[in-house]
């Protein structure tokens, strides 16, 4: 006797199949991720801020690491702003961005004493250098601290790198920076995540970057 055929096609095993149930489960297993995910960077932050704090091995104050970021030295004496050795002599910075940024300004946060930077350089992903700026630095000389906010042209179409010329001779004091932003027309700032320099205050490292933890460290 012939079998009558199954009216019912088996359903392939590699099609998979989602009730609501899965669905909402998997959703609430992606949302505690995510708040997992912004809690450990907010406590990686303040513990890094920790260490810095109580390390016995401190790195110098006013070094290479202390232009990157945001601004956190409002007074300009905190050092925790890039200082170069000394004031008879002239200096430059390099800070560089994570990714090119079609910047409309940079944003030089002077401390200590402002208003000695004589030349803005941006670098762009190809490494070509243009000069965007040189002369007089017309940030006021009244206060330790200042904004001196420098126009990209429309030319350059994105920044990489910034090199920043400073000459402090003759003025008895340090041109020193808290750090160097790169500001969209929309008005996103980016801030450095690395620097090299010509000198620095205190005999530390020429040169500093900023690390970033790997997604998948655990602990």
């Amino acid at each position: 006797m012939l079998q009558a055929p199954n009216s019912k096609r088996n359903r392939s095993w590699l099609r998979p199949t989602f009730s609501l149930g899965t669905l909402m489960w998997l959703m609430l297993v992606a949302g505690m991720a995510m708040v997992w995910w912004k809690d450990r960077s907010s406590l990686d932050a303040r513990l890094k801020k920790l260490e810095q704090m109580y390390s016995p091995m401190r790195e110098p104050l006013w070094g290479a690491a202390d232009i990157l970021g945001a601004p956190d030295d409002p007074t300009g004496g905190a050092g925790k702003s890039w200082c170069p050795a000394g004031t008879n002599t002239a200096d430059w910075i390099e800070v560089g961005f994570d990714n090119a940024v079609a910047a409309a300004t940079i944003d030089l946060y002077e401390t200590y004493l402002v208003g000695c930077v004589t030349e803005v350089i941006v670098i762009d992903q190809s490494g070509s250098q243009t000069t965007i700026w040189k002369g007089t630095d017309p940030t006021p000389r009244t206060a330790r601290t200042g904004l001196f906010r420098v126009p990209v042209p429309g030319s350059t179409r994105s920044v990489q790198r910034v090199k920043i010329h400073v000459d402090s001779t003759g003025k008895g004091s340090w041109a020193c920076f808290d750090a160097v932003g790169l500001t969209t027309a929309a008005g996103k700032t980016t801030w450095a995540t690395s620097s090299n320099s010509s000198s620095v205050y205190g005999g530390g490292s020429l040169s500093a970057s900023s690390k970033k933890a790997s997604w998948f460290s655990l602990w």
